[in-house]
């Protein structure tokens, strides 16, 4: 009797300690038997004529009936014009490399018919992530917030492979999808917060969260139907994120000059442009509607519209815009689209002792983490 009720005590202490940290992490098990979760197929170029393909010793080429085809030793040749079925190579040591990028796992080449061939590279989904992560964040960050940034890159990576089963592709390599630097981006630390927290994904309702993540939100992060339209999504509400005055690009300020501007947006019609102002926000102060006046009328405009047409030097939508000399002042603050996940803020709140799951449950409330089985 006496020990059991030194084993109970013990686990009290136990729960005390660890109090709102505590955190179950239940088993998940992919819906679509046919197709795994375990390994991502990552787009990296398309070619027309001429290909080639590096490794370290042999590389074998297989056709789409997974019978060899070919071999060669450091690099293989091809004119892929010619190819009508899908071929893969396999690198004796492992890596492999197309155009600069090195890789882990197989290249495979798909022909389009009309059109350049699709290269993609097909490796497990937790390799795939060694490269991701250090490619998305520096290495040098907490492992807090590594292992953060490690479980919104898996469960991204999940939910596009469940939602792309039927396409050539999972994910790109850029911006499009996450960015993927290959073999020479991994970095020890990096691989270790993927490794601590293999498996691992955020779901909401059994099913993997649309994990949106940005740079930094400016002190407070944004819905994604005031981005792209659509519902509300539960778990991505607009949130205070105090720890992005941590990052770069908190407080931000470009001069655009007035040619700029009459080049860009020309296609405005309204003559000389005289004058911009923002309108409306939205309820996480970014800007929703804006009025430009010409010398021959004014229109109106998306703030977003304004931000694609202009392209970097308006870095988030959170920002004043004024007259100033022959051109405009734009001050903002906060990079990125602003949904989701703030990187910086979760650097922030890692620097401040937060664990990973603090981070995570902070940026989409109401999820949940499960690890995926096999």
């Amino acid at each position: 009797m006496t020990r059991k009720l030194v084993l109970f005590f013990l686990l009290f202490l136990i729960l005390w300690e660890t109090g709102c940290n505590t955190v179950i992490i239940r088993p998940w098990t992919p819906p679509y038997k046919s197709r795994s979760v375990h390994d991502v197929r990552v787009l990296i170029g398309k070619a027309e004529g001429d290909l080639q393909i590096r490794g370290e010793g042999i590389i074998s080429v297989y056709d789409a009936n997974d019978l060899l085809i070919k071999k060669g030793i450091d690099i293989i040749s091809l004119d892929v014009s010619r190819l009508k079925a899908p071929i893969r190579f396999v690198g004796e040591s492992g890596g492999l490399e197309y155009k600069s990028l090195k890789v882990r796992g197989s290249i495979n080449v798909v022909p389009q018919g009309q059109g350049p061939a699709l290269i993609v590279n097909s490796l497990p989904l937790e390799e795939y992530l060694y490269a991701v992560v250090p490619s998305e964040v520096p290495y040098s960050w907490p492992n807090e917030a590594l292992k953060a940034q490690a479980i919104c890159a898996r469960t991204y990576a999940v939910r596009e492979i469940l939602n792309k089963k039927n396409a050539l592709y999972d994910v790109e390599a850029t911006t499009n999808s996450q960015v993927y630097g290959g073999l020479e981006k991994e970095h020890p630390s990096t691989t270790k917060a993927v490794q601590d927290t293999t498996g691992v994904m955020a779901v909401y309702e059994e099913t993997p969260i649309q994990a949106f993540f940005h740079s930094n939100s400016g002190g407070k992060t944004e819905t994604p139907d005031n981005v792209w339209g659509g519902k509300k999504i539960p778990y991505l509400p607009a949130v205070v994120s105090e720890f992005d005055r941590a990052g770069d690009n908190f407080y931000w300020k470009e001069t655009i000059s007035q040619d700029l501007i009459v080049s860009k947006f020309s296609n405005l019609k309204i003559g000389e442009i005289q004058s911009i102002q923002v309108l409306s926000r939205t309820g996480s102060g970014r800007v929703d509607l804006m009025e430009f006046v010409g010398s021959e009328g004014s229109t109106r405009i998306r703030g977003k519209e304004f931000r694609q047409t202009l392209g970097t030097p308006v870095r988030s939508l959170r920002f004043g815009i004024q007259k100033e000399g022959n051109g405009y002042l734009v001050k903002g603050m906060g990079s990125g689209h602003g949904v989701g996940l703030s990187q910086w803020g979760s650097f922030g709140m890692a620097k401040e002792n937060f664990n990973y799951v603090e981070i995570l449950r902070h940026y989409y409330p109401g999820i949940e983490l499960a690890r995926i089985t096999r």
